[in-house]
């Protein structure tokens, strides 16, 4: 493995985060994402979990170059499909919301869990995956199970050569600064690319203290608003946890309808645990969310 800067000091932040007990399976840089990269195997009680993490700034800290471990994806090592974090299973919803989920489009592959809960519980859903980063791909390939070729190269380039029209769109895209910076273009692309009668939906973690989310939240929310569509955002209370950004296009777009969405789909497709929990002390707002 080549060198690392400060590679002690990086897994003396692993060790202190995750528990002296844990176990690191690999620490190394990436060529696209800009900091180095690694998986952890924990405990916590009965469960043994494998995450893939980053360091990266932390937005809103007083030193916001010093590194913080963030989590990118995580895996449930007795249960692989199930979705451990909750962004995870707010944007699994996006298939509820999809009259017909035949065919997906996952923006940003991190650790595989949405591909490995496709498979699981929408097995009829081709998907097509999309990164940047051979490395963290072959990371994906090696620990978190993912068998399905895919297709290394930035999003922007990807649906810019695109003609393929896909029933969910997923956009999960981050580096080691945070969400990519994705422009009028993008947003309109992606919109090309979905089917009528489908679903995006857009993860944006660090919304409420990284300042340059809002404004791309917004240009997406414009971008739908000017083919008479409109999104809506779900996070929990409190913003701790990431928000959700939805664009149905089928006849349930009313941001109400996801909880009877929900119901039905836990129900058809026997969600773990019948999807308790995924709305629970939720806020699902019409507009960019900004009061705690």
């Amino acid at each position: 493995m080549p060198a690392l800067p400060d590679s002690e000091r990086l897994r003396a932040l692993i060790a202190e985060y995750f528990g002296a007990q844990s176990r690191l399976r690999i620490l190394r840089q990436t060529a696209s994402f800009g900091a180095p990269v690694f998986v952890v195997d924990f405990d916590r009680g009965v469960r043994h979990y494998r995450t893939l993490g980053s360091f990266g700034p932390t937005f809103g800290a007083i030193n916001p170059e010093t590194p913080q471990v963030t989590e990118q994806s995580s895996m449930d090592l007795l249960y692989p499909a199930h979705l451990v974090f909750h962004y995870e299973r707010l944007m699994s919803l996006a298939f509820a919301l999809c009259e017909r989920p035949v065919s997906a489009l996952l923006l940003g592959v991190g650790g595989a869990a949405m591909w490995r809960f496709l498979r699981a519980y929408v097995p009829e859903c081709a998907m097509t995956l999309v990164d940047a980063d051979e490395g963290v791909v072959a990371i994906a390939k090696r620990w978190f199970y993912l068998s399905q070729p895919v297709i290394i190269d930035t999003a922007e380039r990807f649906l810019a050569g695109n003609t393929q029209h896909f029933d969910v769109v997923l956009v999960d895209l981050y580096d080691s600064r945070g969400p990519a910076p994705f422009d009028d273009a993008f947003w309109a692309r992606c919109l090309d690319a979905l089917t009528p009668g489908g679903c995006m939906a857009t993860n944006w973690a660090d919304f409420a203290t990284n300042k340059t989310v809002r404004g791309m939240a917004n240009a997406l929310q414009s971008a739908a608003q000017a083919r008479g569509l409109d999104t809506y955002f779900v996070t929990r209370r409190g913003f701790r946890d990431n928000l959700v950004q939805y664009l149905p296009t089928g006849p349930e777009r009313d941001a109400q309808a996801i909880t009877g969405v929900l119901e039905r789909f836990a129900e058809t497709r026997r969600v773990p645990d019948r999807g308790r929990g995924i709305l629970e002390h939720c806020i699902i707002s019409t507009g960019f969310p900004l009061e705690i």
